[in-house]
């Protein structure tokens, strides 16, 4: 075999060889692509504030949370969401960051809970007014004939009824005396604030306890918002027949209520006790202004008796 013949037959057994390394490549490349690590859903707790449009608990337009991870934000969202029956309280429509064409383009709960679920299920819920909050949740998801999922719970407004003393537990009065800064006002102003009221808290108390999460099948799935209350602000003026003024005020807790000292345009109930004949009532005027419904002992004691 002349030297020529050799050398030919040695590059045919090379050229496989050398196709098949590019091939590797090439495979190797498309594999690390396709195999990208997926998004973490591995929070140590989730703030979650909801915002109804009307006294219907499912009539969620607005859901914003915050995920925490070793004390530190590392995740936020919001959603609008287009509420059916399409009815919104016109107070809500002096908001400077919403208004009612984004509710009419916004998703559907449904849409809305395909990218919210990973969010609250399996995770630690926070939230000031829990039971307002996740009672909203879990109705919309009723009436949307989705599952519940599991989830453990806090509440910011009770546990600080039982760590400081201050004139009142809402979001303002806390951060006020928790020095807290208040960022400019827009959708995740409330959640931001519940997020460091909740790291007060925790530095406040030895342990911070969650309610134990339980699953709760469609099946048992409960009507919520028999309470007018949930979620509504109420003050309360005047004298009473069978209730002292803090007994109301805890009557209106209990119901899910928020008491408010003054009437104004966001205030839904006024409690009118009995006032003298001649005396002017401050807080029956507002109400008027403002179109706040009021009610009288008697229809309050039967909210009660419900």
């Amino acid at each position: 075999m002349t030297l020529f013949n050799k050398v030919f037959a040695l590059l045919k057994k090379v050229e496989p060889k050398t196709s098949l390394e590019k091939q590797i490549v090439v495979s190797n490349s498309l594999t690390t692509k396709s195999t990208e690590k997926p998004k973490s859903y591995e929070f140590d707790y989730v703030v979650l504030d909801v915002k109804t449009a009307n006294v219907a608990l499912d009539s969620i337009f607005s859901i914003a949370i915050i995920a925490i991870k070793n004390n530190k934000i590392v995740e936020k969202k919001h959603w609008y969401v287009r509420p059916n029956p399409f009815n919104i309280n016109p107070i809500y429509y002096q908001s400077p960051y919403f208004s009612k064409q984004i509710l009419e383009d916004a998703d559907s709960f449904s849409e809305v809970w395909e990218e919210l679920n990973p969010y609250i299920s399996n995770q630690k819920i926070v939230a000031h007014f829990i039971d307002f909050n996740i009672g909203a949740l879990k109705s919309a998801l009723n009436n949307a004939h989705l599952p519940i999922p599991p989830f453990a719970t806090y509440c910011t407004y009770l546990n600080s009824k039982k760590t400081w003393v201050f004139p009142d537990f809402q979001l303002p009065t806390l951060a006020k005396h928790l020095r807290l800064k208040v960022k400019k006002r827009n959708v995740f102003k409330d959640v931001y604030l519940c997020g460091n009221v909740f790291l007060k808290l925790k530095k406040a108390k030895d342990k911070v306890v969650f309610i134990s999460p339980i699953h709760v099948q469609q099946s048992k799935c409960i009507k919520l918002g028999a309470s007018p209350f949930l979620g509504r602000n109420i003050a309360v003026t005047g004298a009473f027949q069978y209730f002292k003024h803090y007994e109301i005020k805890e009557k209106i807790r209990a119901l899910g209520g928020i008491y408010v000292k003054n009437v104004t345009a966001k205030t839904n109930y006024l409690i009118v006790g009995e006032t003298s004949t001649n005396e002017i009532c401050p807080k029956k005027i507002d109400a008027i202004t403002y179109g706040v419904k009021t009610l009288n002992e008697e229809q309050f004691t039967k909210f009660l008796n419900e």
